[in-house]
């Protein structure tokens, strides 16, 4: 990728008769093609949007030994998570950290708290004592910020993993890393249609470039659907039936100014359903959340709802020293959760009640393989289960040595108004990151529109010009392009994140139209 402009590897992609073809570039796809890659297979990455633009930008980038489990006594998931929660932090230091978590029991009500604490050592028990110890702890950080009846328990102190950057940077690692002939991965990049052919037994792939309308025709041996929640279409457009299906779980995240006393997660009871919820330090904001809403379809999933953030707002000033409101709310997250179920299942549980563990399907006629469910903890067992399924398939790869790029260049660094840290420059991003638009660079290769309010606009539009020269950047100093790109962004703002955080921003007309 470092070395390929798009329209290298469009050409490569309609050149190349590729062992693996990969749909979907989230966190399952990307780990995959990462696996495959690192075997020595010829592989296509495809996505319909940017990479990570799903589900895997919204996650609360815990990296989690299972925990959830101990409630339905589900002993052998949180045997399993464990291991692959303590495979990853040992194997990706530098990409995952030990993290503390900090269990505030309601003094009132809620879980007993040496229930818990008992519970909490059974859970360090199963992972085989390799985390730190469960312990309780009367005086801490956060205390300042928790009302006094809510922390009147104390708090619990237990350990997990945490991406160190963000889950969209986490995906992109496994991506970028791969450069070698026949390692071709492509964003906005649409999936129109395509078939197996018996004869000379491979899959055409009709592909569409979402942004210039450029298209060819990709062949592969094998083809996995790891396209997350939108799995079963991509089964029912290449006519693929499978004994399992998603059932779709929201997960809203606000976020509010991080207070300097936020130094660890904090885990508080809900109070229903015999969840939690979560408050957790990033950058310089606090997220609270997530929601746990059965919604039907992906797209009703991907919508924050007013009803939402009123939900997450009284569970937040129910327990927080400082009452907060919508103008205080700095960022919205939201993602959707694809949970698998068997093709019969029609219950209506609890989301919390369903697995999140990953199947694996191989079809019998074709080779198609199809992915459902998974999190980020299970990311690699997925990847290795999937490869050697495919391997089955279409034979040992080719190459005699596993194939990468040795690394990217160097990050170009660059400053944005308000961010705590450098970012990325949008040029470097642009060159080995495949980073197309505004957004791609914003909420995806930075953390700009997670970290500055309104999604890096600022409270009063002060970042409108320097938006506008990302944009212009992006877009090869074609004004009309960049121009086009600004008033989109904006007017995604002002009807979804202004309308839904009470915003009444003032602007100078430029970029919005």
């Amino acid at each position: 990728m470092s070395h390929r402009t798009r329209e290298n590897l469009w050409d490569e992609a309609g050149e190349t008769v590729f062992d693996v073809a990969v749909v979907g570039g989230g966190i399952n796809g990307a780990s995959l093609y990462h696996e495959l890659c690192s075997r020595g297979y010829r592989v296509l990455l495809v996505d319909k949007g940017d990479f990570a633009c799903g589900t895997s930008q919204s996650s609360a980038m815990m990296v989690w030994g299972g925990l959830l489990y101990l409630r339905n006594f589900d002993f052998r998931a949180v045997v399993e998570f464990s291991l692959s929660r303590d495979r990853m932090i040992r194997s990706l230091d530098g990409r995952i950290r030990p993290q503390v978590f900090r269990y505030v029991p309601e003094a009132n009500g809620g879980r007993n708290r040496r229930l818990v604490h008992t519970a909490l050592y059974l859970y360090w028990a199963m992972s085989f004592l390799r985390r730190r110890r469960p312990s309780l702890e009367v005086s801490f950080p956060e205390a300042e910020l928790i009302k006094p009846d809510c922390r009147a328990a104390g708090s619990i102190l237990f350990e997990e993993g945490m991406l160190n950057d963000s889950d969209c940077r986490f995906v992109l690692d496994w991506i970028t890393r791969h450069a070698a002939p026949g390692q071709v991965a492509l964003n906005h990049a649409a999936l129109e249609g395509g078939g197996y052919s018996g004869g000379e037994k491979h899959w055409r792939l009709e592909l569409r470039d979402r942004l210039s309308g450029q298209t060819t025709e990709a062949r592969a041996r094998c083809v996995v659907n790891c396209a997350g929640v939108w799995a079963d279409r991509v089964n029912a457009q290449f006519g693929i039936e499978s004994p399992y299906k998603h059932r779709f779980s929201k997960g809203v995240f606000i976020g509010l100014r991080r207070e300097s006393q936020h130094e660890s997660p904090v885990v508080f009871d809900l109070g229903e359903h015999d969840d939690t919820l979560l408050y957790l330090p990033w950058g310089p904001v606090s997220m609270i959340g997530p929601t746990e809403t059965s919604c039907d379809t992906p797209e009703e999933g991907f919508g924050v709802e007013a009803e939402d953030v009123d939900y997450l707002l009284d569970h937040a000033n129910r327990r927080l020293q400082k009452q907060v409101d919508r103008p205080d709310i700095a960022m919205l997250r939201c993602g959707v959760r694809p949970l698998a179920v068997p093709n019969d299942y029609d219950a209506d549980a609890y989301p919390l009640d369903l697995t999140r563990r990953f199947r694996v399907v191989r079809d019998k006629a074709k080779p198609w393989l199809s992915t459902y469910g998974g999190k980020i903890t299970g990311c690699g067992r997925l990847a290795k289960a999937v490869a050697d399924t495919a391997a089955g398939v279409v034979g040992q790869a080719r190459a005699s040595q596993p194939q990468t790029n040795g690394g990217l260049p160097d990050i170009e660094w660059g400053d944005f108004p308000g961010m705590p840290e450098p970012v990325p420059s949008v040029d470097w991003c642009a060159r080995h990151e495949s980073c197309c638009t505004l957004d791609d660079y914003l909420r995806r290769r930075t953390n700009i529109a997670q970290w500055i309010p309104r999604e890096g606009l600022g409270e009063r539009n002060e970042n409108l010009s320097v938006l506008q020269r990302l944009a212009k950047r992006l877009h090869n100093g074609q004004a009309a392009k960049a121009d086009e790109a600004m008033r989109q962004h904006v007017r995604r703002v002002e009807g979804h994140f202004d309308r839904l955080t009470g915003r009444k921003v003032q602007h100078n007309g430029n970029g919005s139209g």
